[in-house]
């Protein structure tokens, strides 16, 4: 069965660069959708096809060919962007799909008034450059939601692009996102904290970023092989309080949310440690460091 072609709303980073890998693929590409033409026409070319249109120019538009809408525009746009391309007919069979982790399916709802299956597809990556992110799409997690055409559609979508499809339990959407989040936008802040602390140690930023960079690669390498609690170092993963001790005294006067940041994650890797068989007078012992001090 012939797959419907794609229009991409919204062609920013994540937009241009799934409308790339899709057309490389073999899935045919009607048109990219951005503010201006003259930005949708840029998109297109970094594509490598499809019509250059603003979304005027879409609502304009006249098609006898089931199209399938992939929404790539802001959370915040999502709702009221689903309203304007409510404003004008679709053919029969076509769908809606949009690619926000945390908005639910139903923003699309006035588009399933016209007639559209809607649904949700989330990739499970970061977008910042189309061109090198369109030629790393394989193995990406992809969480579907929605309608069941659209449903369908999406999975044929992601398993074209090399994406591993899920279905996205029902009222975990915003669970889904927060894990996704907090694996890696707050990756990102932590690194951020550290440095920090680094610069209090007479490094300059970029030279501890330099530094900090291959300790994560080295332990993201070490979560790609062994599960949470026996990929934890570290003097709590040792039992070492005294460590613990010292390095809150030194954050006494960092940033409070450096503070908090450190000992709720200490926590967290004490309950690992725990699990992994620390004993329990050294489980006691780091407790009691890691207390909160009486005001």
């Amino acid at each position: 069965m012939a797959v419907p072609p794609l229009i991409v709303v919204g062609a920013g980073a994540a937009g241009t660069a799934i409308a790339r890998a899709a057309k490389a693929a073999g899935w045919p590409l009607a048109a990219l959708v951005c503010r201006s033409a003259a930005r949708a026409r840029e998109r297109a070319a970094l594509a490598g096809g499809g019509q250059a249109l603003d979304l005027p120019g879409l609502l304009a538009a006249g098609s006898a060919v089931p199209a399938l809408l992939l929404l790539g525009v802001p959370d915040r746009a999502i709702a009221p962007v689903a309203a304007q391309l409510a404003g004008r007919d679709w053919p029969a069979g076509s769908l809606a799909l949009h690619l926000s982790g945390s908005v639910e399916v139903e923003a699309l709802a006035p588009l399933r008034a016209r007639g559209l299956a809607i649904g949700a597809v989330h990739p499970l990556k970061s977008f910042v450059d189309p061109a090198r992110d369109a030629a790393s799409m394989a193995g990406t997690l992809a969480a579907l939601e929605g309608d069941a055409p659209a449903l369908q559609a999406a999975g044929e979508l992601a398993r074209a692009l090399g994406w591993k499809p899920f279905r996205l339990a029902p009222g975990s959407r915003a669970a889904w996102h927060a894990a996704a989040a907090h694996a890696c936008n707050h990756l990102v802040a932590l690194l951020d904290q550290s440095l920090d602390l680094m610069e209090r140690a007479g490094l300059a930023r970029d030279e501890a970023r330099a530094a900090l960079l291959p300790l994560l690669r080295g332990t993201l390498e070490n979560l790609a092989d062994l599960p949470p609690a026996q990929a934890l170092t570290g003097p709590v993963a040792r039992g070492d309080a005294d460590v613990v001790r010292a390095h809150l005294a030194a954050l006494a006067t960092a940033a409070p949310d450096v503070r908090a940041a450190y000992r709720a994650l200490a926590q967290r890797a004490l309950r690992l440690a725990q699990a992994r068989g620390l004993s329990q007078q050294a489980v006691a012992a780091l407790r009691d460091a890691l207390r909160e001090p009486r005001a």
